[in-house]
């Protein structure tokens, strides 16, 4: 049987803010495996970008163990757990978080830097990718200069630069029109279905948790529900 891709067991995160302490997760655990696309749903507070952040270890909890390929991270330092995300996770951002001074090739560059990639290879790297996310006439735009869509798009070339086996999206169409956030959720779901890439997205829109082959709610840092969507199931 396959392993899964990201595991939390028993995961609990609190929050001290003084005198207070606020539990955003109690005691959950999942499962994300290969391939697969989930969603995530909750009302304000109810902790999804909180176990977002967990699962792609961003965020270390304060009870409970996450394992990435296998692999406990709660004992890593801070230089292994970048190593992991930045090998394993892609990330897109609801407000894209490009860098304004820099176009967009050099965006999707930027990580591949990190990965101690030559330059040659680097800029060879984010062309192709842009190219396939229909941005290769725009590439040497700055963000500025580009709309909120094709942020989007630079953003996801961004997640996709390294090749990682997770794509982890928070609210990916919330800053955008109608036709912009139907172009990106496309996008999306074609990563996930032609190049098999895992996908984990916290939204509050059930029209876009749809997409997803599974969604779970999560109420006062509990799963409360799980439910196998409609439109969409895993390949066999």
């Amino acid at each position: 049987m396959e392993k899964p891709v990201i595991r939390v067991e028993n995961v609990s995160k609190i929050y001290d803010m003084g005198k207070v302490q606020v539990k955003a997760l109690d005691g959950v655990s999942l499962s994300v495996n290969k391939g697969q696309f989930l969603s995530i749903m909750g009302p304000s507070g109810s902790g999804k970008t909180t176990l977002l952040d967990v699962l792609s270890a961003l965020l270390r909890p304060t009870k409970g163990e996450v394992f990435v390929n296998g692999k406990p991270i709660s004992k890593m330092g801070d230089d292994q757990l970048a190593q992991v995300r930045g090998k394993t996770i892609g990330f897109i951002f609801q407000t894209f978080n490009l860098i304004p001074r820099m176009s967009a090739l050099e965006n999707v560059m930027l990580p591949l830097w990190f990965a101690g990639k030559p330059v040659d290879e680097r800029k060879k790297i984010a062309e192709k990718i842009l190219e396939e996310v229909g941005l290769g006439q725009r590439m040497h735009h700055k963000p500025n200069e580009l709309s909120g869509g094709q942020r989007q798009r630079v953003a996801i070339a961004r997640a996709l630069a390294t090749n990682p086996d997770v794509i982890v999206a928070d609210e990916p169409t919330g800053n955008l029109d109608t036709v912009s956030g139907e172009q990106i959720l496309e996008l999306i779901s074609e990563l996930n279905k032609k190049q098999g890439k895992t996908v984990l997205m916290v939204t509050h829109e059930s029209e876009v948790a749809e997409r997803a082959h599974e969604t779970i709610f999560l109420r006062d840092g509990k799963i409360v529900k799980k439910e196998k969507n409609g439109k969409r199931r895993t390949k066999k």
